[in-house]
């Protein structure tokens, strides 16, 4: 063949347009869909996006229009066949995830009493020891207040028999040890802070991933084993975990870790 036959060729192949199911033949579309589609990016992650599969039809020439696409997906998740997990996420996961707030109940009743008019939230790595495949002996609360509040909250707790920590960072980071009634007291993000005393998961997670390797209260392979097993046992927001931690600058692959299972490769 020629070159300019090959050239012509090429360009052909080139313009070939996507695969536009006919209106008829959605069916068959939506069988795709359900049975092969899903079943393929289920195996492959335990959360995948809507922009996963639409990047799964393409490769396969087909088109489907964004509003039917939603139509199908909101039929799958009321059947049980795919779960939501957030704003264009979902999930193979049935079970959510349910966080326990009893660790720090107490502290946020106190913090509410003595600063009625302050804005916080709060978190402790005993809200998600279940995960951990080595049971944490102590535990260490966090404080997330405005910067102008840390030290009027850090002086209650110390004063209150808490082991307060007063934004640990550099020197005071490297004699950080987690003792009895362990807290410690940090600003609040401004691009994300929680609309609740209570941290989400969301939250935690990418909070103590931070936590992780500043106060070195677990390795990193240590905290992305147990976010693996969390969340891969049971359904979180992923779409607001994502969100949280773009806010908080946090790359997906420190998060995640490089063997990770949960959302498509990144």
């Amino acid at each position: 063949m020629k070159s300019s036959q090959r050239r012509k060729s090429k360009s052909l192949k080139k313009r070939q347009p996507r695969t536009k199911i006919p209106t008829g033949n959605k069916t068959i579309l939506k069988q795709i869909l359900r049975d092969e589609c899903l079943p393929a990016l289920g195996s492959q992650s335990k959360y995948y996006s809507a922009e996963t599969v639409k990047t799964w039809l393409n490769r396969r020439k087909l088109h489907c229009p964004p509003m039917t696409l939603n139509r199908y997906f909101h039929e799958f998740t009321r059947t049980g066949l795919v779960f939501a997990a957030g704003r264009g996420w979902y999930s193979t996961l049935a079970t959510p995830f349910t966080l326990n707030r009893e660790p720090v109940a107490g502290l946020v009743q106190e913090l509410k009493k003595t600063f009625p008019l302050l804005d916080f939230s709060c978190w402790s790595t005993e809200q998600i020891s279940g995960a951990m495949h080595h049971l944490l002996s102590r535990f260490v609360t966090f404080v997330h207040v405005e910067t102008d509040a840390r030290e009027s909250v850090w002086q209650h707790l110390r004063d209150t028999g808490w082991d307060a920590w007063l934004n640990p960072r550099g020197t005071e980071a490297t004699r950080f040890a987690v003792r009895e009634r362990t807290v410690v007291v940090r600003s609040e993000s401004r691009k994300s802070p929680s609309k609740t005393p209570v941290a989400p998961i969301e939250k935690l997670l990418v909070e103590l991933c931070f936590e992780a390797r500043d106060l070195q209260i677990m390795g990193l392979g240590e905290f992305q084993t147990m976010l693996a097993n969390l969340a891969g046992t049971h359904r979180i927001p992923m779409a607001k975990l994502l969100s949280y931690a773009g806010a908080r600058k946090l790359p997906l692959r420190q998060l995640f870790g490089e063997s990770n299972q949960l959302i498509p490769p990144f």
